[in-house]
């Protein structure tokens, strides 16, 4: 029986560990719930599903009100402005970028905050707002550059520089690029790109070939070659015939060595796509084998599962059998106690003591009412007849003291196989009353939860 009640348990606790884990996500406020919907909006974003991600986001910005840290809410906001600019919604995207560097700057988080301004930057360039793009820019050079943020700093730079190149490009202003080069680190690459804008006014010709040669003298062969290149067909362009051999010949020799260095680098790139594809492959193989693990011990837990529903519902109707047979056997028995009653009766011609006990339990269990017993001493003629008829139960009530006068006919006639209805109508209570103190009398007698006392009187 225990095992039984175990194992339904341990069904009931699945259940309901299944329920739990498949209950919708909308409207959870808690802090699982708000991680499940900021993973949502993360793989939406992964996937380029933008509306629906940055729905999920707003939902999340919403239900997280007070809940999480101003950190996290900033964070979000990056991310909206993000896939604003994918969506060419530069006013929106700058919206957000700007509400995330302020909290960025409110809680001191100075690499964030300088990403934030370089984001804000990035979305007036998308509009071609050149006004807006340089001052953004600068902002975000100076909180990396106070924050100590070494190698973020150099990235912003180095994309300043581009951006101004384009700049420059765009209005035909030199001086504009030159004017924020001083600002930045100047390298070699920026040496090659500024010759080469200035290549494309005539005025310039002369500063054109002073900062191609200082990139001329990189130690990067590829920036090398190039500006040996660009000032080949800077002299080319202007007629010196001297400069354009010199150049010529110094662009062919650094073209052959470039040439000679690429060839080297696909030798070495083959071979080591050849290793990456032997990689890929051993780690497909692997992955395809957890795959397959992953999948047979899922099919074991359902086996088992499935098999522990099966033994459950077994050993339910084997003990539901067990106690139909019990049940029979112990309705016969009390048929058979019941002719013995009506036999002795029949056999008894002169009314005694006894045989009044044999009539008054055959009274009660054929016609009860209210008020049939009167007498202490019928309730002791009555309980010897039942010990008789059904067992003795004296030594079992007497190793319980607290039991009282009440409990004890309850016990006698319980004992006698009457039910609650019966004892209802002799006590002149409701069948509830009659359960009740079946509870108290099992409680004092320190009865086994799973026994009933009426088992327990039968033993």
């Amino acid at each position: 029986m225990t095992r039984i009640r175990m194992i339904l348990l341990f069904m009931l606790l699945l259940s309901l560990w299944g329920g739990y884990a498949c209950r919708p996500v909308g409207g959870e406020t808690n802090r699982e719930g708000l991680y499940t919907l900021l993973g949502k909006a993360d793989s939406c974003s992964q996937h380029k599903e933008e509306e629906q991600a940055i729905q999920y986001y707003f939902e999340w910005l919403e239900q997280s009100e007070g809940k999480v840290s101003s950190l996290a809410r900033a964070d979000v906001y990056d991310k909206i402005g993000a896939l604003y600019l994918y969506r060419y919604l530069y006013l929106d995207a700058i919206y957000m970028f700007r509400r995330s560097a302020g909290i960025y700057l409110e809680v001191g988080e100075r690499k964030e905050e300088a990403l934030a301004w370089r984001n804000i930057g990035r979305a007036n360039l998308m509009r071609h707002r050149s006004d807006s793009i340089i001052p953004f820019y600068q902002r975000a050079i100076g909180v990396a550059e106070e924050a100590g943020e070494q190698q973020l700093l150099k990235e912003i730079q180095q994309e300043f520089q581009f951006v101004c190149s384009k700049i420059a490009l765009l209005h035909g202003n030199t001086r504009l690029w030159l004017n924020y080069l001083d600002r930045l680190d100047q390298t070699d690459a920026s040496y090659l790109l500024l010759g080469s804008v200035m290549t494309d006014q005539p005025s310039n010709y002369e500063e054109a070939e002073r900062w191609l040669l200082k990139a001329a003298d990189s130690e990067d062969l590829y920036i090398r070659t190039n500006a040996y290149r660009k000032l080949y067909d800077w002299s080319k362009r202007v007629g010196d015939a001297g400069k354009t051999a010199r150049y010529s010949d110094l662009y062919i020799q650094l073209a052959d060595s470039l040439e000679q260095v690429y060839s080297t680098s696909l030798a070495f790139r083959d071979l080591g796509q050849s290793y990456e594809r032997q990689r890929m492959e051993v780690e497909n193989e692997r992955l395809k084998n957890q795959q397959l693990r992953t999948t047979l011990y899922l099919l074991l837990l359902v086996v088992g599962l499935c098999l522990v529903v099966w033994t459950g519902v077994f050993l339910y109707h084997r003990e539901k059998q067990k106690r139909k047979r019990e049940l029979a056997r112990l309705m016969q028995q009390i048929r058979e106690k019941e002719q013995m009653i009506e036999d002795l009766q029949v056999s008894l011609p002169v009314p005694s003591p006894k045989h009044k006990a044999f009539d008054l339990l055959y009274q009660l269990k054929s016609e009860p009412r209210y008020g049939l017993i009167e007498t202490e001493d019928e309730w002791f003629q009555l309980y010897a007849v039942i010990n008789r008829l059904f067992g003795d139960i004296v030594n079992k009530l007497k190793d319980c003291p607290q039991l009282t006068g009440q409990d004890v006919r309850v016990c006698y006639l319980l004992h006698a196989r009457m039910n609650n209805a019966t004892l209802g109508i002799l006590f002149n209570v409701d069948s509830r009353s009659v359960v009740k103190s079946k509870q108290r009398i099992k409680k004092k007698m320190g009865i086994a939860s799973d026994l009933s006392l009426e088992e327990y009187l039968m033993k």
